[in-house]
């Protein structure tokens, strides 16, 4: 089997000290991004593969990164993840990816056990309490996607922007009577974007009611749909984009047109809100660019460049589809009522 390049070879290689080549590899931001670019590449030619176990004890870093998500599969995630990957590679770190399954006992375990295992932790749509994420916090530097919690670093989508538009543009559309489809019980962006909504019908003038809370799931979609076509409503605005296909699958099983007879919106704009038919009217999410603030966040608390509690905000726009339309009329809503029995 062929021998691993050593440090001190692809140091030779490259024409710089055996420093610079330590530096590539543990401490980045010290040195050029095109030399570094030149050691990565000779280092990868060469087959050099630092010890990650005696890069620790000389740094007190382990150079990976941990991500917490609710659930792995849902198809939220992959340009969140995918940002986090990219960005945490350009600064010298591994990713580590766990799925705490929407279960606030398992993210809190894993929260724990990560203590000395990662340099820091993103935890992504965190469902443990408020004082089991600030304990974590004062072991390992935590960075939260899509929640605020006083006194830790976030990145939050203003989703509740993204919401006020929904209802209004659902109001211009004539629709006078709609439901907010609520998603897990424990999800901070739910009572958020709940809340939002519920304020802003209010102000229109509107008819407003949650049904839920519900699996954010395709299934769990489904589920509300049958309540939704008792309700008497005209709208429905889902927690996310996959509770509402699930939604518009159920309801054009149920003979119901969509939008003609009852409109349907979701949340985060994923990528197959506009594959669905009707094609999805959604809320654009910045989720890769949080992801990418994310690792800068967490690099930077490492690094000594930013306190703990540093908290932004990344805005969220409303994208029209084909699943909303103008309110039916009476002899509409009639017929609609009938498809419901």
């Amino acid at each position: 089997m062929a021998r691993t390049a050593s440090l001190k070879a692809v140091a030779a290689e490259a024409g710089v000290s055996i420093s610079t080549v330590s530096r590539a590899f543990t401490r980045p931001e010290l040195i050029g991004a095109d030399t570094r670019k030149q050691i990565l590449a000779i280092a990868d030619r060469l087959g050099y593969r630092p010890n990650r176990s005696a890069r620790g004890l000389v740094t007190g870093r382990t150079a990976l990164l941990a991500v917490l998500l609710p659930d792995i599969a849902n198809p939220f995630f992959p340009p969140l993840v995918r940002a986090v990957e990219d960005t945490a590679y350009e600064k010298g770190y591994s990713v580590l990816l766990m799925d705490t399954d929407e279960h606030p006992e398992r993210e809190s375990k894993m929260l724990r056990d990560l203590a000395g295992q990662a340099d820091g932790v993103i935890v992504c749509s965190p469902r443990s309490r408020a004082g089991v994420i600030r304990e974590a916090a004062e072991r390992t530097p935590v960075v939260l996607v899509n929640r605020a919690v006083d006194g830790i670093a976030s990145i939050t989508c203003r989703t509740r922007d993204g919401i006020r538009q929904t209802v209004d543009h659902l109001h211009a559309l004539g629709h006078r009577d709609i439901v907010y489809v609520s998603g897990p019980a424990s999800s901070w962006s739910d009572r958020e974007r709940r809340d939002s909504a519920r304020r802003q019908a209010r102000k229109l003038g509107m008819a407003f009611e949650v049904l839920g809370p519900y699996p954010a799931t395709f299934s769990g979609g489904m589920l509300a749909a049958d309540a939704l076509a008792a309700s008497g409503a005209t709208a429905a605005v889902a927690f996310d984009d996959i509770m509402a296909m699930g939604i518009l699958r159920r309801l054009t099983e149920r003979g119901f047109d969509v939008p003609g007879q009852f409109s349907v919106s979701g949340c985060d704009d994923i990528l197959f809100a506009a594959m669905a038919y009707p094609p999805l009217t959604s809320i654009a999410s910045p989720i890769a660019d949080a992801g990418r603030t994310a690792v800068r966040l967490l690099v930077d608390q490492l690094d000594g460049l930013i306190t703990r509690d540093q908290q932004l905000s990344l805005s969220g726009e409303l994208v029209v589809r084909g699943s909303t339309g103008p309110a039916p009329r009476h002899d509409e809503r009639r017929e609609a009522r009938r498809a419901s029995r």
